[in-house]
């Protein structure tokens, strides 16, 4: 009879304690086995009684700290005692097999991670948790945009106020500045690299004081598309640009047509094209698809160029 190394690798592996006992009733060679395998175990015990103790200095929380988190804790210090003790770095079993006549395994007892090792561990650890966060904080604040899910998240909030000013729903918001941008990846910039945060393709024309950027652009005449160098408003954040944008459409007289049909994702487009918004001529159409993909699914739209508006 000879214990696998499937054998008692698990705390709960009651198989395995009996075949040890059997085992220990056996010949010299098996009497060593099985001592070799009790002094594991009593090691494995121990092990456990240290972790109990550590767990026992940490003080107490009404969120976590509920019977069932125990239990699972209880058990988890019973299953990664075992695993440490299996390693064989710790020394202790092959001591108490000594101890109790048994014969020493002859090889020199290597030392497992003590003390300082774990916290350099832990340290390295936390120092790469706080990277990632501070890489994460960065980009919100450079609002940089990952994919159409982070565009949707970071534009919502904007995008539901200024729907509410215009009464219109806040998803044809949403839809348009994801064609102007290629759902946030293609926002304009300027030479420097700098976000224009301009999510709505709004021209600087003769009247407009704040920040510009002036890019390449794609307009049409006549059906036929040809790039031109443009110059386009550029704000301090995409709120400034939603906030803009209704204000844009608000004081201009030729989008009143448009603002009459806001009880119409449709109409309202369809009013913005009519009154010049964009000189694509499909731009009206290019919305009302992104808004139709299952209510503004996730899915990346084609980014288009920047559409020009009229001064």
């Amino acid at each position: 009879m000879s214990i696998t190394s499937s054998q008692a690798d698990i705390y709960a592996d009651f198989n395995g304690l009996a075949q040890l006992k059997a085992k220990a009733g056996g010949g010299k060679g098996e009497k060593q086995q099985a001592l070799e395998e009790v002094a594991r175990q009593f090691e494995t015990v121990f092990l456990k009684m240290m972790l109990k103790s550590m767990r026992e200095t940490v003080p107490d929380s009404e969120l976590i700290d509920g019977e069932k988190t125990k239990f699972y804790e209880s058990m988890y210090d019973d299953q990664i005692s075992l695993d440490l003790s299996k390693r064989g770095n710790l020394g202790l079993a092959d001591m108490i097999v000594q101890q109790m006549g048994g014969q020493s395994k002859g090889k020199e007892v290597t030392a497992g991670m003590g003390l300082a090792d774990y916290r350099e561990f832990s340290v390295r650890r936390m120092q790469g948790a706080l990277q990632e966060v501070t890489v994460e904080k960065n980009n919100q604040l450079s609002g940089k945009i990952n994919s159409p899910e982070d565009f949707i998240k970071k534009m919502w909030p904007q995008a539901q106020q200024a729907a509410q000013e215009l009464g219109v729903d806040a998803k044809v918001l949403l839809a348009q500045s994801a064609l102007e941008t290629g759902w946030g990846k293609h926002v304009m910039q300027n030479k420097a690299g700098q976000s224009s945060h301009n999510l709505f393709g709004i021209k600087a024309s003769r009247g407009w004081e704040g920040k510009t950027v002036s890019v390449q652009t794609v307009e049409y005449e006549n059906g036929v598309a040809s790039k031109k160098q443009a110059t386009f408003r550029a704000y301090d954040s995409y709120a400034e640009s939603f906030n803009d944008y209704v204000q844009f459409l608000k004081q201009n007289p030729r989008y009143q047509d448009a603002l009459s049909k806001v009880d119409s994702n449709e109409g309202f487009v369809k009013g913005l094209q009519k009154a010049g918004y964009a000189t694509d001529p499909m731009y009206a159409q290019k919305i009302l698809s992104i808004l139709n993909r299952e209510q503004l699914s996730l899915q990346s739209a084609k980014p288009t160029q920047t559409s020009d508006l009229a001064a």
